[in-house]
């Protein structure tokens, strides 16, 4: 469907701006279409950052022109020297993307043998009516918000499953099923929704389009701490008493995870079992010290994967709570 919409751009935008640069006489008028063409881009920003490149670029292949052609003549020799002077130029200041189409609009002057300033006018405005239409008709660009939602209700419910399969496997003493595959929809979600909030925000000119990309980060964020918290898991060869609140308290976090859930609740919970943790009888074994050892940092990966969140709900504003809280 993108692809269909973007060819369907293409084709409308340089039919249009062929038909106009016709409407008011101007020559090579095909070119319009093709400078629509090459403007119209997968985003809006894109879009416009090379329009206004190509403009730049004209600017600097038009000068170029008017010491070359006029005094050395509209052959092939001017010409080439012309083209190693317009590339290299605008490979030194990065405006690659403005040298094919303004080497094509150069061409007019050697075809025509004239740089008159009705000649300049008239690949100007080709050039501005390519390049506004493509603009202007990827202008138009659907929100892909809905896309994002979507992907977002997905990643809460791949990390729901993964905490209740971490509550559950911390009380079992046998683990050989316990697997990382768990983890594969998740980073496939969060790698989903990060290319969607990037083309979210170059297609967004004028408001506020950080906010997602934040989210995918700071899940990404998360799913790093779980999978370590899964090795530690896995690493156990016990299952003592302390285990039973740190589960309780990792089915807490999956009962109450949520975009809008700022985590402050969960973080007051994790001090008051830490505090409980301290306080309980020293281990006997080397066994039970170690899985206790093991469990405690597992406790503290938790209040580091809730800090994460917590942090995140801090540092948004009023009107970014209110937009994607509400």
């Amino acid at each position: 469907m993108k692809k269909l919409n973007k060819v369907s751009k293409i084709a409308i935008g340089s039919t249009l701006a062929i038909l106009l640069a016709n409407a008011i006489g101007l020559n090579y008028s095909i070119s319009a279409g093709i400078i629509t063409l090459l403007t119209i881009q997968d985003t809006k920003k894109e879009t416009i950052f090379i329009s206004l490149k190509r403009l730049v670029a004209f600017i600097f292949a038009s000068i170029l022109a008017l010491l070359l052609f006029p005094n050395f003549g509209f052959t092939t020799i001017p010409f080439g020297i012309f083209l190693f002077l317009f590339v290299g130029g605008c490979s030194i200041v990065k405006l690659q993307d403005g040298i094919a189409m303004n080497s094509v609009l150069a061409t007019h002057y050697i075809l025509s043998e004239s740089i008159s300033i009705s000649m300049i006018t008239n690949e100007a405005l080709l050039l501005f009516i390519g390049a506004g239409i493509g603009t202007l008709i990827n202008l138009f660009m659907p929100s892909n918000v809905k896309q994002i939602k979507e992907v977002q209700v997905r990643i809460e419910a791949d990390l729901r499953k993964i905490l209740f399969r971490m509550a559950y496997f911390l009380r079992e003493s046998d683990k050989s099923e316990y697997k990382d595959r768990c983890f594969t929809p998740l980073k496939e979600d969060i790698n989903l929704g990060a290319t969607y909030a990037y083309t979210n925000m170059n297609n967004t000119l004028f408001q506020e389009s950080e906010y997602f990309i934040r989210y995918m980060e700071m899940r990404k964020h998360q799913l790093q701490i779980l999978a370590e918290i899964y090795d530690k898991i896995i690493s156990l060869r016990s299952v003592p008493k302390q285990v039973i609140p740190i589960s309780q308290f990792i089915e807490s976090i999956a009962n109450s995870l949520a975009e809008s859930n700022n985590a402050k609740g969960l973080l007051l919970l994790e001090q008051k079992l830490e505090e409980e943790y301290r306080q309980s009888s020293l281990p006997i074994t080397r066994e039970e010290f170690e899985d206790r050892a093991v469990l405690y940092m597992i406790l503290k990966d938790f209040k580091m994967f809730l800090l994460i969140k917590e942090q995140f709900a801090d540092t948004l504003t009023k009107d970014q709570i209110q937009k994607y809280w509400s």
